[in-house]
This record gives C-alpha cells, sequence and structure tokens, in this order.
C-alpha cells in the first residue's frame, strides 16, 4: 500500500522521514530534489512521476515530440484532474541499451481525494504506456512500481 512518512528533520544536506515510528529514513537533499515530498494533508497540486525504459535506439526528437503531442492529447480530455503542465524527461541511460524515460504531471488532489489521484496517475501510466507502444516502444516486464513516489518502469 502506500507508505506515509512525517517529517521529522529538514537539514541543508538531509531530509529525516518517520513512517509510524517503525521506519527512520535519512535522504539526501539531492533525492528530494528529483522526487519532491508531497503534503497530502495540504497540496492543491503535486507533481507524479512514471518511469519506462525504452531501447535507446527509439528514443529520438521526432519519437519525443510525437509522444508528447499524444499525451498531451490525453491529459485536455480531463482538465479537471491532469494539469496540463507536464514533461518527459529522457536523460538516463540503462544497460543493456535502454533509455529511462520519465512522465512528470501536476495532479490536483489532497489527502481527502487520495483514491482518486491514484486511480488518475493509473490512468496517465496507462495513457503513457499506450502512446509509447503506439510508436514503437516495446516492453514486456514491470520492474518497479511505487505507490509513495507513483513511479513505474516497464522494459
Amino acid at each position: 500500500g502506500t507508505r506515509m512518512y512525517e517529517v521529522k528533520r529538514v537539514a541543508l544536506q538531509t531530509t529525516e522521514l518517520d513512517h509510524f515510528g517503525e521506519l527512520r529514513v535519512v535522504q539526501n537533499s539531492t533525492v528530494r530534489a528529483t522526487e519532491p515530498l508531497v503534503n497530502l494533508s495540504r497540496s492543491k497540486m503535486h507533481w507524479v512521476t512514471c518511469d519506462y525504459l525504452v531501447d535507446a535506439r527509439l528514443v529520438t526528437e521526432g519519437f519525443l515530440e510525437t509522444v508528447k503531442a499524444d499525451l498531451a492529447l490525453f491529459l485536455k480530455k480531463d482538465p479537471e484532474t491532469y494539469q496540463q503542465e507536464f514533461r518527459i524527461d529522457s536523460y538516463e541511460f540503462v544497460p543493456p541499451e535502454k533509455i529511462k524515460l520519465t512522465l512528470m504531471l501536476t495532479m490536483r488532489f489532497s489527502f481527502e481525494h487520495l483514491n482518486r489521484s491514484r486511480i488518475a496517475q493509473s490512468k496517465a501510466g496507462i495513457a503513457f504506456a499506450q502512446v509509447l507502444h503506439k510508436h514503437g516502444a516495446k516492453y514486456s516486464t514491470v520492474l518497479e512500481f511505487s505507490e509513495h513516489v507513483g513511479s513505474m518502469a516497464v522494459r
């Protein structure tokens, strides 16, 4: 299920999190910069991510532009759920010959709408996979799905 943490301390180099007194996590600030905390009790909007591993030969500027255009059409169909701000990052090389594509999009949910947020996040992840497949991406195995960050990797 979803992992919820209480922020115990924010220092210059680290953030200390507590999971119901059972688990203490100290993260480097660089992690926080790439995977921001979502304050579910107060947030009006937050970023979620979805990661897929795609064959490196496939990832060209043209491929990325057509994927972005198709994904923008999906998001425009439901402006109540998805803000139109999104990006696709493609800077991480993963052996053997894969590039990690990260979809980052903004959503407008707070804690009382957590279930709606997760459903919308899943729909966006599925749409991203379908768009990638439409443009030639092949994948076979789900590598990771993380509820608290919302990242999924497929190769």
